[in-house]
């Protein structure tokens, strides 16, 4: 069977813009302040702690390769993010250096290898909760690839604030298994909060396409009928 296509992703493409335009302009601003602004863009502070920001020159390389996707090529930025994984592998930055590295892998068209970049984060996660957006990306290039069973069970446990986007994917492997019962379920509780979303929209009209629910609509028409069977009878 032919692989699918990995699609783009609103949610996740859009955290790299931010994190490019925000370089942009603040490029000025200090490496600390740098830092803080990454940890905002990504979820919150609580993708930081402080005390791992060890390295001011870490943080410059890692500017440098953030600027690096508005002029640069998948292979230069490759190239850049293994110069920061050699030199500061043990630090905070490193992880964000692996995710624009992954990304740009898919790029090249070398999904195994993003596989293993993503699947390093998951195994050793410089950051608390970086580990649950590279299992996300690591389950998308697995179901692009049709290994349905082995992307979910990547993505079975909560996804925290990535979970709106765990349940969208849930729904499209499960769609893709012909269950359409439990895609449509998956659907319904990622649009929960739509504006956890960036493609809200577009799932919201996938879940529209899939119809109503006829099984459970059936359920309810057989119970009402017995009903009105019991009390005519009495």
């Amino acid at each position: 069977m032919k692989e699918i296509p990995v699609a783009t992703h609103p949610g996740e493409d859009e955290q790299l813009e931010a994190l490019k335009k925000w370089w942009s302009e603040n490029g000025t601003v200090t490496i600390i302040g740098f830092i803080i602004g990454i940890a905002v863009l990504f979820g919150g502070r609580a993708w930081f702690d402080h005390k791992q920001l060890s390295s001011e020159a870490a943080s410059a390389e890692l500017a440098l390769l953030l600027n690096e996707l508005n002029v640069g090529d998948d292979a230069s930025i490759t190239e850049k993010a293994d110069g920061i994984l050699g030199e500061y592998g043990g630090n905070s930055q490193a992880g964000f250096a692996s995710l624009i590295k992954a990304k740009a892998l898919v790029g090249l068209g070398e999904r195994d290898k993003a596989k293993n970049v993503l699947q390093s984060i998951i195994d050793k996660p410089a950051i608390d909760g970086i580990d649950q957006l590279a299992r996300l990306r690591l389950a998308r290039l697995l179901f692009a690839q049709l290994s349905y069973d082995v992307a979910l069970l990547l993505i079975s446990e909560d996804g925290n604030a990535f979970e709106p986007h765990y349940q969208a994917l849930r729904g499209d492997i499960y769609l893709a298994q012909g269950d359409v019962a439990k895609a449509r379920e998956a659907y319904q509780s990622a649009l929960v909060d739509p504006s956890a979303l960036a493609n809200g929209q577009q799932l919201r009209m996938k879940l529209d396409s899939l119809g109503e629910d006829h099984g459970a609509h059936d359920s309810e028409m057989g119970e009402a009928e017995e009903d009105s069977q019991s009390g005519e009878s009495s």
